[in-house]
């Protein structure tokens, strides 16, 4: 696990919120503060759509951040900016796969739960940090290491 300081943070809220800089994410949960708090559980409610719809946006447990950005901007926008906020986004299971043959990782994609970032914004600085989850223990940390290597590269120009 590492954790970035984003120095241009006016950059990464428009490539965050207005870009695609995390399209290839879903988003696991998430925290905004302002004149309220919201709270966001990223899992998605098959129940909400009709069968037809399920079809077409149903390929996640939780919601693509692609689908969610834009009512996260329209909570976001305006004269003020949030007292904070936090979310988690987990990388996408066929980008997952991607990332282990990239690096000849010999892991299935079933032994990787997750590969996360975590950004926290407290008005003062934002910060991210990478995260990565097994299904079960081992001392091998080439997973982790290879992960932490592709979040600081996705971060560089805002560092």
């Amino acid at each position: 696990m590492i954790a970035i300081e984003i120095e241009n943070i006016k950059k990464f809220m428009a490539g965050f919120l207005g870009g695609n800089l995390f399209d290839d994410f879903l988003m696991n949960e998430g925290k905004l503060s302002m004149d309220i708090a919201y709270e966001f559980n990223g899992k998605v409610l098959k129940e909400f759509y009709d069968t037809e719809e399920w079809e077409q946006y149903g390929t996640y447990a939780y919601i693509p951040w692609e689908r969610e950005k834009e009512r996260i901007f329209s909570l976001i926008k305006g004269k003020k900016t949030p007292l904070g906020f936090q979310f988690v986004l987990m990388l996408k299971p066929e980008k997952a796969e991607e990332f282990l043959m990239k690096y000849n990782l010999a892991l299935g994609t079933e032994e990787v739960t997750g590969l996360f970032i975590n950004l926290l914004y407290d008005r003062k600085s934002l910060k991210c940090t990478s995260g990565a989850s097994r299904r079960s223990f081992t001392l091998d940390r080439g997973l982790e290491e290879y992960w932490d290597h592709e979040v600081k590269e996705r971060l560089k120009e805002f560092m």
